[in-house]
């Protein structure tokens, strides 16, 4: 998308959101919203008789445009399949599994109490090797006078501007079509109810799957800048803790600029609650054998522990057997030594046993069931051709978003 098209897409998400209001009945008391289904048969668009003729055409254009949408939805919803939930989840005998808290750790989902750490190890290529690291050596083959520090995690001093148009345009446009094994895991997570995902990587995959299921959340990341978001506000919040360099090639890339970072570090008041009252954690894709890991541990204020809390570092166990020991009894951290793929099945079973999963397909449909609802609504209403317009412009951008659903599920 362009930012033409982001911008589109915010204002049709908002618009969602007030329809989605409308059309929300709540189960028994335990304040849960379910949705109530919209089909293309809840879309029409009426045209009032006696109205200019730019007008009238316009209307009559939406309602051709808007019905068709209507319809390739129809037709996606019936190709989606429902995810199959096994009758009797039998546990596996599995040391990993045994280690987990799993109905604490569910309760802790289902009551917005569970946050989601990724890392920049989740981003690998076929070979299992890391695309940041591969992307930063092609980078310093690129400049002489640069070097990336591979045990330290960051490159030479005053790199950052150097690089910072390759970075961008990387992480922009290169690295959205490169990440296919971790988008897909992160997919399958986003599956999952979290209320807040802390993202540690330069890119914005988490925020583009949201964007592209149309999931409802909120998505911020540092800047330097002082920010807040209503802590009220029912939705998830993904933050890029470290930069995000899809929009504008900046990340703290080296030791000055971790520096900076430590001595103003701008946490929104509202994340950093939400951090302090949540009591399970989960760390996907990190390598804690990185000394600055370790210490944004102490800088999120990991090191005050809460009883009944649960936290849990999942991967293939690289890190040394001494700083393991010091995580665990420092921040009260288990590790869970097994594959990223072979977790989210594990908790992806568990929580659909739950009703916790979601289909994000279907999700995707029927939010634009809803956007279409909206705009049909608004075109029956409107009658200056400024605000018909308008309409047209909500129209394309669902109808672009369609069409890259369409793709996306033939893959």
């Amino acid at each position: 998308m362009n930012d033409k098209d982001h911008a589109l897409a915010g204002e049709a998400a908002t618009s969602i959101s007030e329809t989605i209001k409308q059309n929300a009945i709540t189960n028994n008391g335990d304040g849960n919203v379910v949705m109530q289904d919209i089909t293309a048969r809840d879309i029409t668009i009426n045209i009032a008789s006696g109205l200019p003729p730019e007008v009238k055409q316009k209307k009559e254009e939406l309602k051709a445009r808007v019905q068709s949408l209507a319809d390739n939805l129809s037709v996606l919803k019936e190709q989606i399949a429902p995810a199959e939930i096994p009758a009797d989840f039998e546990p596996p005998s599995d040391p990993a599994y045994s280690k987990i808290k799993w109905r604490k750790l569910l309760q802790a989902l289902q009551h917005k109490g569970c946050i989601l750490f990724v890392g920049p190890e989740i981003a690998i290529n076929e070979q299992g090797n890391s695309l940041h690291r591969e992307f930063y050596k092609v980078l310093t083959e690129d400049f002489d006078d640069i070097e990336y520090l591979e045990q330290e995690g960051f490159f030479t001093p005053e790199s950052d501007e150097e690089i910072l148009y390759d970075v961008l345009e990387y992480y922009s446009k290169d690295f959205p079509t490169q990440n296919k094994i971790g988008r897909k895991l992160l997919e399958q997570f986003a599956q999952i109810p979290f209320d807040l995902i802390l993202s540690l990587c330069p890119d914005d995959t988490m925020r583009r799957i949201f964007e592209d299921y149309d999931l409802e959340h909120r998505f911020l990341f540092y800047d330097g800048s002082k920010q807040e978001i209503d802590a009220a506000e029912n939705t998830t919040v993904i933050y890029n803790v470290l930069g995000n360099a899809a929009d504008n090639g900046r990340y703290i890339f080296t030791h000055e600029q971790f520096y900076q970072y430590l001595n103003k570090i701008i946490i929104p008041s509202a994340i950093k609650k939400k951090i302090q009252d949540a009591s399970h954690f989960l760390f996907i894709g990190f390598d804690f054998d990185k000394w600055y890991n370790r210490l944004l541990l102490f800088i999120l204020d990991f090191e005050q522990k809460r009883s009944g809390g649960h936290r849990l570092i999942v991967g293939n166990k690289k890190i040394k057997e001494d700083i393991e020991k010091f995580i665990e009894k420092q921040f009260n951290i288990t590790f869970v030594d097994n594959e990223y793929s072979q977790f989210i099945e594990w908790l992806s079973l568990n929580a659909a046993q739950e009703g916790l999963l979601r289909n994000l397909n279907q999700v995707f449909v029927q939010n634009n069931f809803r956007a279409l609802k909206y705009i049909s609504i608004r075109v029956t209403d409107d009658d200056k051709l400024e605000d018909l317009l308008k309409m047209e412009e909500l129209t394309t951008a669902i109808d672009q978003k369609i069409e890259q659903f369409k793709k996306r599920i033939q893959n």
